[in-house]
């Protein structure tokens, strides 16, 4: 089953971020919780209306966390959407925290709601076994993804160009990465018509 199959199968929201692993169409893990919009869209909006697609939704960050056992729970970071791409070019500095840059998997879905549109987008651990900054992502390692980001890629082969859109560290997040099983993120970010006279 292709991974828009299975997100038909997925309790989304609006303003939804959802972490989800599966392995053979059956889903295993699962949690979401309404995700934070950064400062920095700004400016990908105004590239974007200018002319520069460089500026689009890229990738995805899946961050995830080494734990000691699996009983474990990972701990996410504070933040405020004013922050920029030097947290995760920091992780690498990290002793069991990294992220998985995972390309935007299809083309990103538009809808139109009642007061605005609603962007979705789709993105999978593309069967890495290590992360950016090269730490284990594995079930022996107890590697547990528990958040990330949107970001766009106006250099896609550098990662600190990169410009985070959106974060999210569901409350209580943890899904595991068992053998065999993909972990997969979908992001549902709303576009709100203007108010009136505004």
């Amino acid at each position: 089953m292709n991974i828009l199959g299975l997100v038909d199968k997925v309790p989304t929201q609006r303003g939804f971020t959802t972490i989800f692993s599966h392995k053979d169409g059956k889903i295993s893990q699962l949690v979401y919780q309404k995700n934070q919009i950064m400062d920095s869209i700004t400016l990908c909006a105004a590239q974007l209306f200018g002319g520069s697609v460089l500026y689009k939704a890229g990738a995805m960050y899946f961050e995830y966390q080494n734990l000691a056992s699996e009983g474990d729970d990972p701990t996410p970071p504070s933040f405020d959407k004013s922050d920029g791409i030097e947290y995760f070019t920091g992780l690498q500095y990290s002793a069991d925290v990294d992220f998985i840059r995972a390309p935007i998997l299809v083309s990103p879905s538009i809808s139109e709601t009642d007061d605005g549109y609603l962007l979705t987008l789709y993105a999978v651990t593309p069967g890495e076994e290590t992360g950016f900054w090269g730490k284990p992502f594995d079930a022996v390692n107890n590697s547990a993804v528990y958040g990330g980001a949107v970001v766009a890629t106006p250099v896609p082969d550098t990662q600190s160009n990169d410009i985070v859109i959106a974060r999210n560290y569901p409350t209580g997040a943890k899904v595991l990465k068992a053998p065999g099983e993909q972990i997969c993120m979908v992001w549902n970010i709303e576009f709100l018509n203007p108010e009136s006279g505004s």
